[in-house]
């Protein structure tokens, strides 16, 4: 497997979510994302959470069969008293080195507070280039060690909520190519905006290209909205990054969206 896909409890708008899936994908619901994925035909491999939301009965603990056509799924219960979200509690269940990408169906919209925390998270649960997240890990008061404690970050993280796709991208100043910061690419999408927002308190030798509104080794600083509401061309974007944490959001919306 190389992804696990993450449904949360909360959608604020539709998502075709078995559109999104491939066959080798490894399905996990957060709490009521059980409904949400029963709702529309999913059988997941792990469902973990308190169980605050779930709008059926509670499961029991332990192993749950699925059905003859559906593989086992195994459910994981935590007291409501805990450290950390059902969404954290699943980036720290999950191994990096079996499901390096990690696509998060909802977990933007609803509470601010919720929304605000997931998006932080991409920034500390997604390895820096050029290595495997540890010192960045230990940077933040992970450690190593632990019955679900991470050793290292995943590889890619999305957030889509079925309007907004999210991700972090990492400076490359300690690991260039032989050519510079390494180039990521975006497709284009559409009626979409591309905002990029500092997640550090600033980015530096931020190159965007193939853009409506270009930029060339800029600086950009958390709090600004310069680099907010960008528009594609037909060509994908390119984007570079020399030192701090980017993150790249595409929204769909139309120009009376613009503030």
């Amino acid at each position: 497997m190389s992804r696990a896909v993450i449904i949360t409890s909360y959608l604020e708008y539709p998502v075709d979510i078995p559109a999104l899936l491939a066959p080798d994908d490894y399905i996990v619901c957060l709490d009521g994302g059980y409904d949400i994925a029963r709702a529309q035909g999913i059988s997941p491999h792990l469902w973990l959470g308190d169980f605050d939301s779930l709008q059926g009965p509670l499961p029991d603990e332990g192993e749950a069969s699925g059905g003859e056509e559906a593989p086992s799924m195994e459910i994981r219960r935590y007291p409501p008293e805990k450290d950390y979200t059902d969404l954290e509690l699943a980036f720290r269940v999950l191994d990096p080195e079996k499901t390096p990408d990690l696509l998060v169906i909802g977990g933007l919209g609803g509470r601010l507070d919720q929304t605000l925390v997931n998006v932080q998270m991409l920034q500390r649960y997604t390895a820096a280039p050029g290595g495997d997240g540890m010192a960045a890990m230990e940077a933040v008061g992970i450690s190593e060690g632990g019955e679900d404690a991470p050793v290292r970050g995943f590889r890619s993280i999305q957030i889509f909520d079925g309007r907004n796709r999210c991700f972090a991208v990492h400076g490359d100043e300690d690991a260039p190519g032989p050519d510079g910061p390494r180039i990521h690419t975006i497709p284009p999408q559409p009626g979409s905006y591309l905002s990029l927002l500092p997640l550090t308190e600033e980015c530096l030798g931020v190159t965007l290209r193939k853009a409506r509104y270009p930029l060339e080794d800029a600086a950009l600083y958390r709090g600004a909205s310069l680099s907010v509401s960008n528009e594609f061309t037909d060509a994908p974007a390119e984007l570079m990054l020399r030192q701090g944490t980017l993150l790249v959001i595409i929204a769909r919306g139309n120009p009376a969206d613009r503030i």
